[in-house]
């Protein structure tokens, strides 16, 4: 069952750079608390685990390099690999649910989903958006070879990878190709507004994180006595690192859609700008009402 629709914002439709933040913002602001919940309870729990698993591993590798333990620290190396696979799943599926929430929202007209309609789109295409982000990672690591400038380059046109398969439902192929098509003309436009978003984003998560570092900072310090039991120095170390895991998890989740949705605005106006789909879509829309008949 989905929500009633409130005022309809448009999101296929030529918007310059201010106004791709300023109506992403309005559409997090308008859809908060259906957009936030599937986060809060699907990927943040994942996150959190990964971050216990992290724990563990610098708690390990930690008291394990100040007492020269060699296979502690070997042993350690299965905790940090499977931190890893967690979050990395956790900001897949954080991914996937915001630009399958714009997507429903788009094609419904305003409505709402609910976590069951959301988990059904994201549980179909949750493959399709792993491989897409594989192939666009592999190819962006290649572009390494041509030094950090090649890598920068394919990020950015990539970021249009993933707005391609939740808005126009494109194969794996052509969201990787299409999006060199789409960008074209416009690398530094969309260079610029992920620059403005990823320091704004970057500057708040500061301001809440700050308090947490000091605190951290504290605690590190007073485990200087420790310093003689490396045991104790590390289960310390660790759990200081599982905490400012765990925080960080919290701000990817409520951070992180203040990026991905104007990314997606702007891959709809390039679309837009470029083909006019929203435009003949309208168009379309009219012809068929018998109102206007």
């Amino acid at each position: 069952m989905s929500n009633a629709p409130t005022e309809y914002i448009e999101l296929r439709q030529q918007r310059d750079f201010s106004a791709v933040i300023s109506t992403g913002f309005q559409f997090i602001r308008q859809n908060w608390k259906t957009l936030y919940r599937p986060l809060i309870f699907i990927c943040l729990p994942i996150y959190l685990v990964a971050s216990f698993f992290f724990g563990s591993f610098f708690r390990t590798m930690y008291g394990s390099q100040l007492s020269g333990d060699l296979g502690g620290m070997m042993s350690s190396m299965g905790s940090m690999f499977l931190g890893y696979v967690l979050m990395g799943l956790s900001m897949l599926l954080l991914y996937t649910i915001v630009f399958e929430y714009m997507r429903y929202y788009m094609v419904n007209k305003g409505l709402k989903p609910s976590m069951s309609d959301l988990w059904k789109e994201v549980k179909g295409q949750l493959v399709a958006y792993f491989v897409i982000g594989l192939l666009a990672g592999l190819i962006t690591s290649a572009g390494v070879v041509l030094f950090l400038v090649g890598a920068i380059w394919l990020g950015i046109v990539f970021v249009m990878a993933f707005p391609l398969r939740a808005f126009e439902r494109a194969d794996i192929g052509d969201c990787i190709g299409r999006s060199f098509t789409i960008i074209k003309g416009h690398w530094w436009r969309t260079f610029g507004l992920v620059i403005v978003l990823g320091m704004l984003i970057s500057f708040i998560g500061y301001i809440i994180y700050l308090p947490f570092i000091i605190l951290t900072g504290f605690g590190a310090m007073s485990g200087v006595d420790s310093m003689n039991d490396p045991s104790a120095m590390g289960e310390r170390m660790g759990w200081l690192m599982t905490g400012m895991m765990i925080m960080g998890g919290v701000m990817n989740v409520l951070l992180m859609p203040f990026m991905q949705v104007p990314i997606g605005l702007h891959a709809l106006s390039l679309i837009e700008e470029k083909e006019g789909r929203g435009l003949m879509d309208r168009v379309d829309e009219l012809q068929v009402d018998p109102k206007i008949s």
